[in-house]
């Protein structure tokens, strides 16, 4: 069953947004195997989408952009000084 995850985050500010997307570009060179990962930083916006035949991969995928995303959050921002409410939110469709 093909399956596909959109997901955005939205971040307060372009710099934080190419800045997150400096952070998970190198763990998504890589996609795994039988998976499509399209990743595009636009102004505040940063635009994921995965697609693969298994659904356990995308999941799997899209949980670990989140998880590295509350990463970058709770520490690259915090060590700044920002409030964690500057990098925006996520949506995911």
């Amino acid at each position: 069953m093909m399956t596909t995850v959109s997901l955005t985050i939205t971040c307060a500010h372009a710099d934080i947004c190419g800045q997150l997307a400096s952070v998970l570009a190198p763990d998504n060179k890589g996609a795994p195997r039988g998976m499509l990962l399209k990743m595009a930083a636009k102004k505040e916006a940063l635009r994921f989408q995965m697609t693969s035949d298994s659904p356990s991969t995308t999941v799997s995928s899209a949980l670990a952009v989140l998880r590295d995303a509350l990463l970058f959050q709770e520490v690259w921002l915090l060590s700044r000084g920002e409030r964690p409410e500057s990098m925006g939110g996520a949506e995911i469709a």
